[in-house]
């Protein structure tokens, strides 16, 4: 009786190990994530399979390792910020063709290119996390750092689109070719530049500024004249029309006076007697009547 207890026990003890046995033999693998098989040992050592589908896989978890890489949209942020992305520095530095050094904060969104899990694995060895916080933030500065060879440190400031155009697309490429995806790329905040350089510009925008307000002024004051002008040449206009109406209004009544003085001067001067044209006196001879 005294063995009973002591079976009871060991049974427990195997039925425990073989618990933890089958526990470390599976491995689910989630939705959006790769599963890639590793063999540790023997002469298939290496990635033997990737699973990219959900469900349970099992495997001897003594020769064989399960890893996990997402294949959704991973977001991994660059910046001085000890507060955000990693407690370390990780802004990206670069050197413009005049020898100043230049440092940006950048966001990248990427993803692993279809049936490329198997790829990079094998390649990096290194779990997706790392492996953005290393290999694809040198490809991010290596393309910036190509970008910035072809501006000045001011160029970089003034042409930022067209110099954040170019990196981009050269960061892109380089990644493609990785296996990697990159769906955008984010300057977070503005170039930092150096203090004699960022100074210099903004004295440069301060006096363009000025420059295109004086036109601005002098343009506004050319419009104006022409507007005094235009309202100076209406009014002579109107003016000219009321003056040649007036004419015509003493023309057509001195015309009436005229009229009226000749007949006065003729009733004045008038004897009293008709001319006499035939037998008859006639104010007017009957001129179509012949002799």
């Amino acid at each position: 009786m005294k063995k009973l207890p002591i079976r009871l026990g060991l049974l427990a003890v195997l039925a425990l190990v073989l618990l933890l046995i089958v526990r470390s033999a599976y491995e689910r693998v989630d939705a959006g994530h790769a599963g890639i098989r590793v063999n540790l040992y023997g002469s298939e050592k290496g990635v033997d399979e990737v699973t990219e589908v959900t469900g349970a896989v099992w495997y001897n978890p003594i020769t064989t390792e399960i890893y996990e890489f997402p294949l959704f949209v991973q977001n991994a942020v660059f910046t001085r910020d000890l507060q955000e992305g990693s407690p370390d520095n990780e802004e990206i530095r670069v050197t413009t063709n005049d020898g100043l050094v230049v440092s940006m904060d950048v966001s990248i969104n990427y993803r692993i290119a279809n049936d490329k899990a198997v790829d990079i694995f094998e390649k990096y060895r290194k779990p997706l996390d790392e492996i953005s916080r290393t290999i694809l933030r040198n490809y991010l500065r290596d393309a910036y750092n190509r970008s910035a060879n072809f501006y000045t440190a001011e160029e970089i400031y003034t042409k930022k689109n067209e110099f954040i155009h170019q990196a981009d697309s050269m960061f892109q490429a380089d990644l493609s070719r990785e296996g990697f995806v990159v769906e955008k790329v984010v300057m977070l905040n503005e170039l930092r530049l150096p203090d004699k350089i960022k100074t210099a510009i903004d004295r440069k925008i301060e006096a363009q500024q000025i420059a295109q307000q004086k036109v601005n002024e002098l343009e506004q004051a050319k419009a104006d004249a022409l507007k005094k002008i235009e309202a100076s040449r209406g009014e002579a206009e109107a003016m000219r029309i009321q003056a040649d109406a007036e004419r015509y209004a003493f023309e057509q009544k001195r015309a009436a006076l005229n009229r009226l003085l000749v007949q006065q001067q003729l009733i004045e001067r008038w004897d009293g007697k008709l001319p006499q044209y035939g037998e008859v006196p006639q104010l007017f001879r009957d001129v179509t009547r012949t002799q």
